[in-house]
């Protein structure tokens, strides 16, 4: 794409009366190279401990404490929905022996899914499918396990996609994942400030917080079991810049890169260490369980 066609597209982008499901999706396309450079096969939050180095494995600490939740083992049937480019499910599968099936709307995020499950040797337990949260591509009461990492928040219609994981779990199916929110309680000035400012950067249609998810999910039919802020359990504001010094490191970074795409996923980085420092955001994790019979 040229620069008047990326700034288009920003523009679009900008604008939720323009941001159409296509616009998103070339959005995203774009972004690729990015989150790779950023953040490898695995696009979330880590789950980050008080001391030591930051790193991949705090990503793949996050996926195993989402697994462990609801106990992911070989006999299950997953499916990990907005599979991003497949680091979870291929990593998942060879923790616990699941076979799990990757769901993405992005034909680019689609083909690196299926290459890294051949390059990783999961082929056999991973698969990935092309299609949408609130029209998932799998039969009624088909799947033991559904997961979500950072992907919930982006959704068109977040209570369609628990409505839907409600429809092919199993009964007595389970549902785990993580996803970013805004904390409870907010003044109107923090979510102007803060939590407009994320949604608008990330193309996120509106953050949460974690009692409205819970609220969605018990709507949908599902039993909420856990609903855990995770400051309570790891040391969040280890994973987002929330130093000023650091900050101001990155906002000159910003200025100095000619490239548009890098220049937004930068400020959106920048706005989420601001958001964390003021305790305007968090990462939430859940459990919920679809009835073992209809209510």
């Amino acid at each position: 794409m040229t620069s008047p066609d990326i700034d288009d597209l920003l523009a679009r982008m900008a604008d939720p009366a323009l941001r159409t499901a296509e616009v998103v999706d070339r959005y995203y396309t774009l972004c690729i190279p990015f989150y790779r450079e950023f953040l490898g096969a695995h696009w979330h939050t880590g789950f980050y401990e008080a001391e030591g180095p930051i790193g991949p494995r705090d990503q793949w600490r996050m996926e195993a404490v989402i697994a462990a939740s609801v106990q992911l083992s070989a006999t299950d049937r997953a499916i990990d929905v907005g599979c991003g480019m497949g680091g979870p499910a291929c990593h998942l599968a060879r923790l616990t022996g699941a076979h799990i099936l990757g769901v993405t709307p992005n034909a680019v995020q689609l083909d690196l899914a299926c290459e890294l499950a051949r390059q990783q040797g999961v082929h056999e337990r991973v698969s990935f499918v092309q299609g949408r949260a609130d029209a998932l591509p799998c039969p009624d009461a088909s799947v033991d396990v559904l997961l979500f990492f950072e992907s919930a928040c982006h959704f068109p219609d977040r209570r369609a996609f628990f409505r839907e994981a409600h429809r092919v779990l199993k009964p007595g199916g389970r549902l785990a994942g993580e996803d970013w929110l805004a904390s409870e309680g907010l003044s109107a000035s923090l979510i102007e400030r803060h939590v407009r400012a994320i949604g608008h950067t990330w193309c996120i249609p509106a953050l949460g917080t974690l009692s409205d998810y819970a609220a969605d999910m018990q709507a949908a039919g599902l039993t909420v079991t856990e609903a855990v802020d995770m400051r309570q359990e790891m040391a969040l504001h280890r994973g987002f810049i929330v130093h000023p010094r650091d900050r101001a490191v990155v906002a000159m970074e910003m200025r100095a890169t000619a490239d548009p795409i890098r220049r937004v996923i930068m400020d959106g980085l920048l706005r989420l260490g601001e958001a964390t420092e003021a305790g305007a955001f968090t990462v939430g994790r859940f459990v919920a369980r679809k009835p073992e019979q209809p209510a």
